[in-house]
Formats: structure tokens, C-alpha cells, sequence
């Protein structure tokens, strides 16, 4: 991978098959992964080093340089839970869409132009303008993302996945809508939400505490069973569900492929409640599994596997 390549795509200028390519690159080993991390933070050291001393009397002082037309440059450390959003002091009279996507077994923050907090979950991909012009606040998301979003009554903000749009005027809530599986689902956490159909126009508007879900086909309303699930964001993983469900949770917590031959645990279906810690590891995960659906497991490391047997 051609180191200005990276460049481009940190300034937020690449094209979207650039943008797959770099994807493409991450995904194919670590070592891609600590050569990204380390141009990422050159990229970080020198792009704050160009910046003019910003005075420190007050909060509007210090980031007075924000309130002109930047052009989003978004530097993506991929390390767990982080993430950048900086700007660039170039004027840039068209809107731009960037793309920022999270690899399998990482997570991330930003923060958008409007000031909106947006938490990506593993194997994410995020569109959003480099600022917001008339008209709505509009992001597209393919995956798992939690939006703190800036009120502004008169642009909504407006979260569009493959079948569902989500539009919201200032509040807080979770999406999860991957396009590769059919489930899709909107927890309100607090203000209130619209939800619509792209094929049938149904409309469902959520209240706090509530989550939308599909069944049957259409969007029906659930209370939410336990807030500890969104602490994701945190670094926390909740599980409520059978073992086998959890087990392909972790492939995509992890990046790895977990090869039940266990058939046992496919037939029980036992439940596991709990909450964990990521940087625990996959084996602390895997040995408390144990305890609940007992069952042995090897790791393939070369070919990156956990065989449960």
C-alpha cells in the first residue's frame, strides 16, 4: 500500500473504491494494520504542528478556528475505541462525502460537523458529508452505531441503512443495521425518533426506553431489556442469549472464526447473562462459556480459528 494513498484517505479525499482498497489492506493481516497506525500518527503529529498557537483565554478562543468552512479530514487510529475527527483550513465550496469504517474486532468515536457524538461498532462502515448545508442532517450507516446527536429543530438529523431510515431532531439512540442480515433494530435511549420504511412508508415514532424491531416483516415496538447492552461504546460487551448466539458474537468482537464441532451446544441452546470486559481477551470469554455449556476448545492461531469441540 502506497503510503500517499493513506495520505488521500486520512484528508478525506479518496474515491470509494480507494476506500475499499485501504479496507481490503487492513483486513489482510496485523502487520497492515501497525504500518496504518503508525503513518496515522506522523499524519496526527504534523497536522497539529502546521496549526498557529490558538490562545487559551476561553473554550470560544481556542477552537475559533472551527467556525470557518473546513474541508473533514479524518484520522482513524484503529486502535479499540479510537477515533479522530480533524478538520483542514482549506475552504471547500462543494459537500464532500466521507467514509469511515471500522474493522472487525475494533470499535471507534467522532465527532460530526454539527457536533454530534456518533460510536461505531465492529465491522461498521459510516457516510456522512464533510458538513451539513441545508435541508437534513443525513449519514448512512451499514452495522452498529450510537448517535448523540446536536439538537437543531430546524435540520433533523437522519440515520439511512439499506431498508430503514431513522430522523431525529436532538437525542440519543442506538441502530443496528448490518446489510448483509436481515435483522434490524432502533433503541431510544432518550428524546423521541421516526422510523420509516423505504419500500412499505411505514412510519413507527419511538419513546424513551423503547427499541423498534422487525417482525413479521414489519416494525413493531419492545421495551428495552437491559441498558447495560449499549455499553459497547465503553469497551463492555452484555450477553442476555444461548451460548452458540454469543460464539458468533466473538467472531466479530475478536476477528476470528469459531468452528463449533460441538454439536452439543447447537442442541442445549444455554443461556448465558453477563457482562465483560474486551480487553479481558477472547480466552476469559471462552473459559467462562465453559463454565456454563462445558466444552473444550483448541486455537488454529496460523489460520486464525477456535475449534470448540
Amino acid at each position: 500500500m502506497e503510503d500517499n494513498l493513506l495520505i488521500k484517505y486520512f484528508e478525506g479525499s479518496t474515491t470509494e473504491k480507494q476506500v475499499q482498497e485501504v479496507t481490503e489492506w487492513l483486513q489482510a493481516n496485523e502487520a497492515n494494520m501497525r504500518h496504518y497506525q503508525q503513518i496515522c500518527r506522523l499524519y496526527e503529529l504534523i497536522y497539529w504542528q502546521d496549526k498557529p498557537e490558538i490562545s487559551n483565554n476561553n473554550k470560544t478562543k481556542r477552537f475559533g478556528f472551527l467556525t470557518e468552512l473546513f474541508k473533514v479530514a479524518v484520522v482513524f487510529c484503529l486502535a479499540l475505541g479510537l477515533g479522530y475527527l480533524l478538520f483542514s483550513q482549506r475552504e471547500e465550496p462543494e459537500t464532500m462525502m466521507q467514509t469511515v469504517y471500522v474493522p472487525v474486532g475494533q470499535n471507534a468515536q467522532l465527532t460530526l460537523t454539527d457536533g454530534t457524538k456518533v460510536y461505531l461498532n465492529a465491522d461498521s462502515k459510516l457516510r456522512f458529508p464533510n458538513r451539513f448545508s441545508s435541508g437534513e442532517r443525513k449519514v448512512y450507516l451499514d452495522g452498529e452505531g450510537y448517535f448523540e446527536v446536536q439538537t437543531n429543530k430546524e435540520k433533523p438529523f437522519v440515520v439511512r441503512t439499506k431498508s430503514y431510515s431513522v430522523k431525529a431532531l436532538g437525542t440519543t439512540f442506538d441502530v443496528n443495521a448490518y446489510n448483509g442480515e436481515e435483522e434490524f433494530e432502533t433503541a431510544l435511549l432518550k428524546g423521541s425518533v421516526v422510523i420509516t420504511n423505504h419500500t412499505t412508508n411505514q412510519l413507527l415514532k419511538l419513546t424513551p426506553n423503547m427499541r423498534a424491531v422487525v417482525h413479521d416483516n414489519k416494525l413493531t415496538t419492545v421495551p428495552i431489556k437491559n441498558m447495560d447492552y449499549y455499553l459497547w461504546r465503553q469497551g463492555i460487551v452484555y450477553f442476555d442469549e444461548p451460548v452458540v448466539n454469543v460464539l458468533k458474537k466473538l467472531e466479530q468482537y475478536f476477528d476470528v472464526k469459531i468452528d463449533i464441532k460441538n454439536k452439543a451446544i447447537l442442541r442445549h441452546e444455554r443461556h448465558c447473562t453477563g457482562k465483560f470486559r474486551m480487553r479481558d481477551g477472547l480466552d476469559h470469554f471462552l473459559k467462562v462459556l465453559q463454565q456454563i455449556d462445558h466444552f473444550e476448545y483448541v486455537k488454529d492461531e496460523e489460520n486464525n480459528i477456535v475449534i470448540i469441540k
